[in-house]
């Protein structure tokens, strides 16, 4: 069964166009696992389209983070910048690029209220 992260890179690889990346291009290199066993992903970005890989290659920006830091991140629960700042994602490179792509993560899980429902 994929992981979640295996799923988010899955899924952009088949993702059309990003209306909201459109203006956007460089090379993300993603590190996700412990130090000398993590799983390795490059996307590519141009002007809103992906290109996904497992190649290592140089990038404007380079990712590394725990798997399940990086789970949270794709499935909502965690943002990548307050990732970033707690120290549990590193960013090295073109940190505007890692903002830019923060839009393609879900965005976080919203609790209902129940007092929310009676409106």
């Amino acid at each position: 069964m994929p992981t979640a992260t295996d799923q988010f890179f899955a899924d952009l690889a088949q993702r059309g166009e990003e209306p909201l990346l459109r203006s956007s291009s460089g090379n993300i290199r993603f590190e996700i696992g412990e130090k000398g066993s993590s799983e390795r992903w490059f996307v590519a970005v141009d002007h809103g389209r992906f290109a996904v890989s497992r190649h290592n290659q140089k990038a404007d920006c380079a990712i590394s983070a725990d798997a399940d830091v990086f789970a949270d991140i794709v499935t909502g629960k965690d943002n990548a910048f307050a990732a970033l700042l707690r120290g549990a994602l590193e960013a090295d490179g073109d940190l505007e690029l890692l903002q830019l792509f923060q839009r393609v993560f879900r965005g976080p899980i919203r609790s209902t209220h129940p007092a929310a429902d009676h409106g």
